[in-house]
């Protein structure tokens, strides 16, 4: 018998993402505030997301980046793992992609719902990313693009 990947097209199981049901979940027409947290440059913040609640970053002033972790608010040693979200999702995390919670548990601990950030770049070789740093997420909201070695 072949070894059986862990994503498999033709039978999926859990690792599916249900599209439509987190596409629902993004309208925010249909969301009530709950709290605007406005975290000051150069310095952080925490707070509690509960089930079923949802959590938007949004850039408020010029370029910025933004590193993001997460964890289980009832077990703290449940907490997002950057590499192996890498490996499960790919190098940029957009709507559907999750994020993937350590070992023992691997499950899901966040799912991307919208994702706002322009793709193209900027005259000046600017664009917005999501993207992977070292055990977390970085959104860059102005990234310089390399220039292509061809």
């Amino acid at each position: 018998m072949p070894p059986r990947l862990y994503y498999d097209a033709k039978n999926p199981g859990l690792v599916t993402v249900d599209r439509s049901f987190y596409r629902r979940l993004g309208e925010t027409s249909r969301r009530t505030l709950v709290e605007t947290i406005v975290v000051p440059i150069r310095t952080g913040r925490a707070w509690p997301v509960r089930k079923g609640q949802l959590c938007r970053i949004v850039a408020i002033e010029g370029p910025q980046v933004c590193d993001f972790n997460a964890w289980n608010l009832h077990n703290p040693r449940e907490r997002f793992w950057a590499a192996r979200s890498r490996q499960f999702e790919g190098a940029h995390v957009t709507t559907g992609k999750r994020l993937w919670s350590c070992l023992p548990y691997l499950r899901p601990i966040l799912t991307f719902t919208n994702d706002t950030l322009p793709t193209a770049p900027t005259p000046s070789g600017d664009g917005a990313t999501t993207c992977w740093a070292p055990g977390a997420i970085r959104i860059c909201t102005s990234c310089r693009t390399a220039p292509s070695s061809t």
